[in-house]
């Protein structure tokens, strides 16, 4: 008994005097340094625009023209934006007939013009929308825009110079953003 007690006694002092740097030591502090991912984020705050019946080959433009919508960057990265459009289709039937999105904003039977202007760009004043992606900002040799940045902009339809009355039409423009 004496030598298990002993045996106990021994095994506690080796383990306090292995242990007893480690008691002894003070507080200290953890620095961790953690970098998020990138975020590629835009916003519109209108996404409808409602024109109603149209007459043919009339121009329409949002109200107010030219700040009618704003694209904010709400992303962690800097960003260039691209705008594209498409054909408008028949709400009721879509493949069973369209307008034609032009090539250069102008019009023509059952084609339609379609543009955008940021405000505040004087440069390029209103640009026509395509089925190709082009600049929305910056325009060629700009600056690109960084978080919190936003752009105002507004839209002008010229309707096709012919169509088919009494059908609701919707298209849809896409705006795009990628990192710089």
């Amino acid at each position: 008994m004496k030598t298990a007690t002993a045996s106990i006694l021994l095994a506690i002092v080796l383990a306090l005097v292995i242990s007893s740097p480690a008691l002894a030591q003070q507080n200290s502090t953890i620095t961790i340094t953690m970098t998020g991912l990138d975020v590629i984020s835009i916003s519109l705050n209108k996404t409808n625009w409602p024109l109603g019946t149209v007459a043919p080959n009339t121009v329409y433009e949002t109200s107010p023209p030219i700040e009618w919508c704003t694209l904010t960057v709400e992303g962690t990265r800097n960003v260039n934006t691209f705008i594209e459009g498409e054909d408008a289709e028949w709400v009721s039937n879509p493949t069973d007939y369209k307008w034609t999105l032009s090539n250069d904003g102008t019009n023509g039977e059952h084609t339609y013009g379609l543009w955008f202007r940021i405000s505040g760009d004087t440069a390029r004043g209103y640009v026509p929308i395509t089925k190709t992606q082009g600049e929305f900002w910056p325009p060629s040799g700009g600056s690109s825009m960084a978080p919190g940045d936003y752009k105002q902009f507004g839209l002008r339809l010229l309707s096709p110079t012919y169509f088919y009355s009494s059908r609701q039409m919707q298209t849809q423009i896409i705006i795009s953003a990628v990192a710089d």
